[in-house]
């Protein structure tokens, strides 16, 4: 009974909680009832009594032990849920999942903002929105990539650059489904963002050869100079946050999200962060030779390599910050 109820022990794992429920059933009703109906046939009231005794006990302590279990998860289990500001080294929230599952908008529900506020959804140009499962918030990154059937957008090199269109559904949908309160850049996601007191980024985006879209110099950049600020740039999620926004988003923008979607340390010995970034910083390539990288793991901030030249491709080596999904609850 406290299995299938909304009580503290509904916070297990769905699995776990059937597991639980099955088993106290067999030992509090059946078990008994067979004994019964056997005590009965033999006319024996003493086999009947010791029988069902025992089964209820040992029913009856597993129901007691499972309720526990169902407390003791309640107030271990969290996930991070971002506050009003989602840059890097926010303060963050301690919220446990059940809460989490409970109070986050149904991407799949129309809202007022969404009728009001949003940009409409090109379902020609993005793809469908699939309908979120029932065990959502179980499902891992591998899952979703591959749900979404992600590898071939992955694989894609005539994906067009990301409009303002793209850009404003895509921010319009954190809004909605993560959070309301965040205020992005004032320069228009398709150019940039406010990297410091000078401006904009050193570069702009435009189609890559080989390679697909990606980023350019926007003016010749010295050795050693700033090139990208992810600390003015790149937003940091939870894995409900993740989960609810892949469900929220068309098929081929959610495979960008989570192709633009990293695991990171801010700090040595620190807890593994989930991030992403909702401008064209997001679009930077990879390379084995790259002309622009952080001093190390830990930090989002990254420098000029090298002198490199106007309308010279800006490249990076994914490979400086580990794919841990298994440290982030995505896995």
């Amino acid at each position: 009974l406290f299995s299938s109820i909304d009580a503290p022990q509904g916070d297990l794992p769905p699995l776990e909680r059937q597991r639980h429920f099955k088993l106290s059933f067999l030992l509090t009703m059946v078990i008994p009832a067979r004994s019964s109906s056997k005590a009965y046939l033999r006319g024996s009231d003493k086999s009947f009594s010791t029988q069902t005794l025992i089964a209820i006990f040992f029913g009856s302590s597993l129901l007691a032990l499972s309720f526990l279990a169902g407390v003791f998860y309640n107030e271990s289990t969290h996930y991070d849920v971002s506050l009003k500001s989602n840059l890097r080294g926010a303060a963050t929230l301690k919220i446990p999942v059940s809460v989490v599952a409970d109070t986050l908008i149904d991407p799949n529900q129309d809202s007022t903002q969404e009728k009001k506020g949003t940009t409409k959804h090109n379902q020609k140009k993005w793809g469908k929105i699939k309908t979120r499962p029932d065990d959502w918030v179980m499902w891992s990154f591998h899952d979703m990539h591959s749900e979404f059937k992600c590898s071939e957008h992955a694989h894609d090199q005539n994906k067009p650059l990301p409009d303002l269109a793209f850009w404003n559904y895509y921010r319009d949908t954190f809004k909605r489904v993560v959070d309301n309160d965040i205020e992005f850049d004032s320069v228009l996601p398709t150019e940039g963002y406010t990297m410091n007191g000078d401006g904009k980024q050193p570069y702009y985006a435009k189609i890559s050869p080989g390679k697909g879209r990606g980023l350019f110099a926007s003016r010749d950049i010295k050795k050693g100079e700033v090139v990208h600020d992810g600390n003015a740039s790149d937003i940091e999620m939870s894995a409900n946050d993740w989960r609810s926004m892949a469900f929220a988003l068309p098929q081929k923008m959610a495979c960008d999200f989570s192709e633009w979607t990293w695991t990171q340390q801010t700090e040595k010995g620190g807890l593994y962060k989930i991030f992403t970034a909702f401008n064209i910083s997001i679009l930077m390539n990879s390379s084995k030779a790259p002309n622009t990288m952080p001093k190390s793991s830990y930090s989002s901030k990254m420098y000029a390599l090298r002198d490199i030249k106007k309308d010279e491709e800006i490249l990076t080596d994914y490979k400086i910050y580990p794919t841990k999904w298994e440290k982030v609850g995505l896995s």
